[in-house]
């Protein structure tokens, strides 16, 4: 017979930098806005699967399994326990509503009269004719709306900035009505959204998610080939690093860039800015130190 001493061990208590260790959980705000973004995603979903599934199986496939990374990041959002974890929760979402973005402009993307009359304007610059004040009258009907003027008759011409067409030039394979032209904008706000995400804290990017690609309201904008949309893109760089215009006393590099992105958008939309805006923050700036 032999006999053996059991020596029992009992942990102390943790040491501070044991405790310290732990990455912090994320903040309940966090989760809040990455699961509004996140639900935001199904409003308008639903016509474009019922769609898809009797035109475009695979595109009504495509977007079954958006429905799963839905539900999936939704129950994530609630109970992953780190930042960094939601962050990936964060970029999950971003890369549903983009898919689901694609998918609603294969479904459609014929456009509206903006769409057309940019396609136009691409197909005229394209062959070498002049676009302002020709008017093209064939363009409307079948449904397509016409621009009542003040004078009683209709505007048949194209009175956007000149960015548009000659974005949408290099895109007219695409094929015919306005589809090159939703393509340039269906892109640029998935430009946009990816870059406002990138920009953004990491706690707010879904709030990029949400804003551009959730509620259905942007998408279908792109979709109907408003050049707002190009110009909205082109001011996101601008709009979220406006207050480090001027710092130091100079533009620098990132602030011409900001400023090229300012004319870009101005070449898309009309916009009506104040002449001066950027010396004179920069000039309030300086005052302030």
């Amino acid at each position: 017979m032999y006999s053996a001493e059991t020596t029992l061990v009992v942990p102390g208590p943790r040491t501070q930098s044991a405790v310290s260790a732990a990455p912090p959980p994320p903040a309940q705000w966090h989760r809040v806005l990455t699961l509004l973004a996140d639900i935001s995603l199904l409003i308008g979903t639903r016509s474009v699967w019922t769609s898809a599934a009797s035109h475009r199986p695979a595109v009504a496939a495509v977007i079954s399994v958006c429905y799963a990374s839905i539900l999936a990041c939704g129950v994530l959002a609630l109970v992953v326990r780190r930042a960094r974890s939601l962050a990936r929760v964060d970029l999950c979402v971003l890369v549903t509503g983009v898919t689901l973005v694609l998918c609603a402009w294969v479904m459609l993307h014929n456009g509206s009269d903006e769409a057309l009359l940019t396609t136009q304007a691409a197909r005229e610059l394209a062959a070498g004719r002049p676009v302002y004040g020709q008017p093209w009258p064939w363009l409307f009907g079948h449904g397509v709306a016409l621009t009542p003027t003040v004078t009683g008759g209709y505007d048949l011409t194209y009175g956007y900035p000149p960015l548009a067409p000659l974005l949408a030039a290099p895109l007219l394979w695409l094929g015919h009505g306005g589809t090159p032209a939703t393509a340039v904008s269906t892109g640029a706000l998935i430009t946009g959204t990816v870059v406002l995400w990138r920009m953004l804290p990491a706690p707010w990017r879904s709030a990029a998610t949400m804003v551009c690609l959730g509620f259905g309201m942007l998408p279908s904008y792109g979709r109907l080939g408003y050049p707002a949309i190009v110009a909205l893109a082109l001011l996101v760089p601008v709009v979220v690093r406006w207050p480090r215009t001027g710092e130091g006393g100079g533009l620098g590099a990132a602030g011409l860039a900001r400023a090229a992105c300012l004319g870009a958008a101005c070449a898309a939309q009309q916009l009506r800015l104040v002449p001066g805006a950027v010396p004179a923050g920069r000039d309030l700036r300086r005052a302030a130190r």
